[in-house]
């Protein structure tokens, strides 16, 4: 199991976050390795939205089923794996006032057994690490971009 934790504040506020993360459709444009993330099924948000997910890290291409399983408007959205590769996400949204908040994310990931997932483990942990770096990044940009646009 690997841990990684992703805090920063951004200029926004947490109405504006929840909204920015809650759209499925922003999240390969924030979400640094992953290629698709795909409804299935017509329910596109809440608890119970079941979404397939393909992440590429470094030379490793991992596939996802993943169902929301917390989903507190303005507040929190988790999803956790159902198939495939195992990942269990939660970004919470705290509202540092009027135009700033703050946005913690955890996401926990887990590569299978034995050798072949100890080896697994070892190649995509290098790329783990960036893609936390560029996914703090990229996400308190947007969500502030976002907010701006949506305020004006």
């Amino acid at each position: 199991m690997t841990v990684v934790k992703i805090a920063g504040t951004c200029a926004a506020s947490a109405e504006s976050a929840f909204a920015y993360v809650d759209d499925y459709r922003n999240l390969p444009s924030f979400l640094h390795g992953v290629h698709a993330f795909v409804p299935v099924g017509t329910q596109t948000e809440g608890v119970g939205t079941v979404f397939d997910a393909t992440v590429k890290l470094g030379p490793a291409t991992l596939h996802s089923r993943v169902e929301v399983v917390r989903w507190e408007e303005n507040h929190a959205l988790a999803v956790e794996s159902v198939k495939g590769f195992e990942i269990e996400s939660t970004f919470l949204f705290l509202p540092r006032g009027v135009d700033r908040c703050e946005v913690d994310a955890i996401v926990d990931y887990r590569v299978p057994g034995g050798l072949a997932g100890k080896a697994l483990g070892r190649t995509i942990e290098p790329f783990v690490k960036i893609a936390v770096k560029h996914t703090t990044d990229n996400l308190l940009r947007q969500i502030a971009e976002f907010h701006l646009r949506r305020s004006a």
